[in-house]
């Protein structure tokens, strides 16, 4: 059984964590998948489509990239790896190759 720590925020700014059984809850959860896109948007109907089978969601930054882009990088690193728990590795087929850190995790990850 995997257990991983996600740490959570609450309206008065008190950090809180909390344990996350990954083999039951990624479908509830509906990770993020966080992209890092030009003028033209890079969430388009491949996109659309795998967020429907496989239970998440897109933000994408658009061409301003976040100030802590490696902390969003690690956020999709823990999305790939509820990915993989829930679904095995075929979704890896069916993602976006220049999905934010991917290639990074996927090369760390053989």
């Amino acid at each position: 059984m995997v257990i991983l720590m996600l740490s959570s925020t609450t309206f008065a700014q008190k950090k809180v964590e909390k344990q996350v059984n990954v083999k039951t809850t990624p479908a509830k959860m509906n990770p993020i998948i966080y992209l890092l896109g030009g003028i033209v948007p890079t969430i388009g109907q491949k996109e659309y489509d795998f967020a429907k089978k496989y239970c998440v969601s897109y933000h994408d930054f658009g061409g301003l990239a976040p100030t802590n882009l490696e902390k969003y990088e690690a956020l999709n690193g823990t999305t790939f790896e509820l990915l993989n728990i829930q679904f095995g590795p075929k979704w890896q087929t069916e993602i976006n190759p220049n999905t934010l850190g991917f290639a990074k995790w996927k090369e760390n990850n053989k």
